[in-house]
């Protein structure tokens, strides 16, 4: 189970807290982009520097992701940075989506805004409501 692209490091850590709240014992794989894909002139720019890449690694972590990686935009500085910020993270509380967009930055769908441990935990009691 993961996601991967199409989005930046926030939506894809707001998708991740969903997944691992639903099922806390998959092997969840993410795979966030480096930022939001701009154009400039020719080329395409991502936005996401290696620090915000390290920051990205140890939310997922902490989110409750297995496997952690980078897509498109991801670079060998950005790889980098997140491998020793891996080292030398010990994994810590999972984090709420304002704490992600507080170290990450707004997320660009907002449908991900409403993806929050409490919104997982009405729709788990409403689950057990029908069983």
């Amino acid at each position: 189970v993961g996601a991967n692209c199409g989005v930046g490091a926030s939506d894809i850590l707001a998708s991740l807290l969903d997944m691992t709240e639903a099922k806390p014992e998959a092997t969840v794989i993410v795979k966030g982009n480096c930022g939001i894909p701009e154009f400039r002139g020719a080329e395409i720019h991502y936005s996401g520097t290696p620090e915000l890449m390290a920051d990205y690694v140890r939310l997922a972590v902490d989110a409750g992701a297995k496997i952690v990686g980078g897509c498109c935009g991801t670079s060998f500085a950005h790889l980098a940075a997140m491998r020793k910020a891996l080292d030398a993270h010990t994994r810590s509380d999972r984090p709420s989506v304002e704490k992600i967009v507080e170290r990450i930055g707004p997320m660009r769908n907002k449908q991900a805004t409403v993806n929050t441990v409490e919104t997982s935990e009405a729709r788990r009691e409403r689950r057990r409501s029908r069983a």
